[in-house]
C-alpha cells in the first residue's frame, strides 16, 4: 500500500510542476553560450502584473542562487528557479519554444489561464 500513497503523490506533483520542453531548454542553453555565461546560470520564471490580459510572463537568466522564497529545479540540465508568488500563477505550465517561420520565441501552456492576449505573453485568471 505504500507504493500506492507514493506514486499518488508523486503524479499529483507531476501535474503542479512547472515543465520546460527539451525544445525550450535547448534554446536556454543557446542564449547562455551565445552570452558566454556559466553553465549553472538559471532560467528564472516569473509573472508580474501588466500587459493586456492583466498579467505577463517573464524569463530571465539568473546568477544568483535561489534563496527561502523561490522553487528550483533541474530540468534538461537546466536550472529552473521561480518564486512562490509566480509558481502559484504557473502551477501545471508547459514552456516550449516555437521556431516556425511566423513565430519565434518562448510559448506558455498555462492551464489556469482562462483567457490569452495575441501575443500569448500575458494571460488572465
Amino acid at each position: 500500500m505504500t507504493s500506492d500513497t507514493e506514486n499518488d503523490t508523486d503524479t499529483h506533483a507531476g501535474e503542479d510542476q512547472i515543465l520546460i520542453t527539451e525544445k525550450a531548454a535547448k534554446e536556454f542553453r543557446h542564449i547562455i553560450g551565445q552570452k558566454k555565461l556559466p553553465e549553472d546560470t538559471a532560467m528564472r520564471l516569473s509573472v508580474k502584473g501588466g500587459g493586456c490580459s492583466g498579467f505577463e510572463y517573464e524569463i530571465d537568466l539568473e546568477h544568483n542562487p535561489a534563496d527561502e522564497f523561490d522553487v528550483e529545479t533541474m530540468q534538461h540540465d537546466i536550472r529552473v528557479v521561480v518564486d512562490m508568488k509566480s509558481e502559484f500563477y504557473m502551477s501545471g505550465t508547459t514552456i516550449d519554444f516555437n521556431d516556425s517561420l511566423m513565430e519565434r520565441g518562448f510559448t506558455f501552456r498555462n492551464p489556469l489561464a482562462s483567457g490569452t492576449c495575441g501575443c500569448g505573453s500575458s494571460f488572465s485568471i
